[in-house]
């Protein structure tokens, strides 16, 4: 059979989150990223590339490394193809038949983007086959965190389990659940370990290097590849009614019980509330936390940052929203994460908080 490529730009496919192009290899970089379309065709397959990551490696002590991106294909709502990019290059059918097929097709990185990256190079389909991008939402929103954000270990069986991208899937955590809820379009500016005035630390000294404010402008943080460590993403790509900030967790590991550790978090809060501002003029905040167990203490001082960025600016567009955090009874994903069970309670729980803003004519 005759085959036509469709590259996955907006001229045929709807982006979802950061994505980029670069040579006609479509990108997807962060946390959900991904493309979506409508499609008439008798077959359809991906041609799928990885970054530096995507070949069959080790760690140091001997042990598979599983670190690869990790995507599903949905047809129609409907889950047909769960894989990773444990190769550099890969073809994936979705689906191959003598009869035309009409559906809709969303093809979703599951995995975060620090690990890695992978391109979807061609969408291919038979000669007749006719493409379009998918309907944009009414409603679009950007959440900005960290691993709970991106979903991380919520499909692992028990707190000991230690984190791989094969247990990470961006579509079980709240963020994700929560715009399709809300039948939103969605952008998850999310990185595991990050904060605001120090990402995750185990000895109580300062972490400098996993800071979500310098890396908001950019595309990514990638610990195994420099490959777009220099571009930056175009903020009038997708602009927000509404930005969610979920960051503390992490940086509780740093400030704990120090008042002036805490202050300094909010300080860092007020100036990156500002830059997120300055990029994205007319969307509405919410600030919340309080889905994992760290980092509840610094609620106050999200309180704190909110009242003091009003004050500073005049900006009342914004409101405050505490998890209830999880409890034992959910269970926990790898390295105590939020199960599966956590993620949809706080899903739920945003859902209901959003619609009321909207109600409220806020939104």
């Amino acid at each position: 059979m005759e085959k036509k490529f469709f590259s996955a730009d907006s001229s045929n496919v709807k982006l979802l989150g950061r994505t980029l192009d670069d040579n006609g290899t479509r990108w997807l970089i962060l946390s959900a990223s991904g493309i979506e379309f409508d499609v008439e065709a008798k077959s359809l397959s991906f041609d799928l590339i990885g970054d530096e990551c995507a070949h069959p490696s080790t760690k140091a002590d001997g042990t598979p490394e599983m670190n690869w991106a990790r995507y599903e294909i949905f047809v129609d709502e409907k889950s047909v193809v769960l894989g990773s990019m444990d190769e550099k290059s890969k073809s994936v059918t979705v689906f191959d038949g003598d009869k035309i097929k009409k559906a809709r097709v969303r093809f979703i990185k599951l995995s975060e983007g620090t690990q890695s990256y992978l391109g979807i190079k061609n969408i291919v389909a038979d000669s007749d086959a006719k493409l379009s991008p998918a309907p944009q939402k009414k409603l679009k929103i950007e959440f900005i965190g960290d691993s709970i954000t991106c979903g991380y270990g919520v499909e692992g069986k028990s707190a000991e389990e230690l984190f791989s991208t094969q247990t990470e899937n961006a579509t079980k955590a709240y963020a994700y659940m929560t715009a399709k809820n809300l039948d939103a379009d969605y952008l998850l500016t999310s990185f595991s370990g990050f904060g605001i005035v120090s990402g995750w630390t185990n000895d109580g000294n300062k972490n400098p290097i996993q800071l979500v404010p310098p890396h908001y402008k950019k595309f990514c943080f990638n610990w195994n590849s420099k490959m777009f460590e220099d571009r930056e993403w175009n903020f009038a790509d997708f602009k927000s009614d509404l930005i969610v900030v979920n960051l503390g967790t992490n940086d509780d590991s740093y400030t704990g019980e120090n008042e002036d550790r805490q202050n300094e978090y909010a300080s860092e809060y007020v100036k990156f509330l500002k830059d997120i501002r300055s990029k994205n003029p007319d969307a509405y905040f919410v600030l919340t936390m309080g889905i994992m167990l760290g980092g509840n203490r610094l609620f106050g001082k999200i309180e704190k940052a909110a009242a003091e960025y009003t004050s500073e600016t005049g900006d009342d567009r914004i409101s405050l929203l505490h998890f209830v955090p999880q409890t034992a009874e959910e269970g926990f994903g790898c390295d105590y994460h939020p199960s599966a069970a956590t993620q949809l309670r706080c899903s739920n729980a945003l859902t209901d908080f959003i619609k009321k803003l909207i109600d409220e004519g806020k939104l």
